[in-house]
């Protein structure tokens, strides 16, 4: 039987993170193949979709950026992403809390004078 993955299958079965803090707009980069554990990378911990996220994660991405990538429900990436930072092979950023934010008046201001500039 052929078809697609349910994706119950790929988290072996688990619907969130261990980590609450893994909101979809962390950024997530992989460790250098070089630091990461031989026996990670030759071993069966791994399955495709992490290895995926690893190939993807070269340059930086958000949790939701990997999803589209890959194609697959954010909550299932935020598990598989969280599967790689409890193994050390990638590295997550927390989102700019609020307060670091721009305030959204600027933010409306600059984009009224973008359509002005029409």
């Amino acid at each position: 039987m052929s078809g697609p993955v349910r994706p119950y299958v790929i988290t072996g079965g688990r619907s969130r993170p261990g980590r609450p803090a893994l909101a979809i707009e962390s950024l997530v980069s992989a460790v250098p193949a070089a630091a990461l554990d031989p026996d990670l990378l030759a071993g069966d911990r791994l399955n495709r979709e992490h290895q995926r996220i690893l190939a993807l994660c070269r340059d930086l991405l958000s949790v939701a950026e990997i999803a589209a990538h890959l194609a697959l429900p954010v909550s299932v990436v935020r598990v598989l992403v969280d599967d790689l930072w409890d193994l050390g092979a990638v590295r997550v950023r927390p989102p700019a809390p609020q307060a670091d934010r721009l305030p959204t008046t600027l933010l409306e201001e600059v984009l009224v004078g973008l359509r002005q500039l029409r």
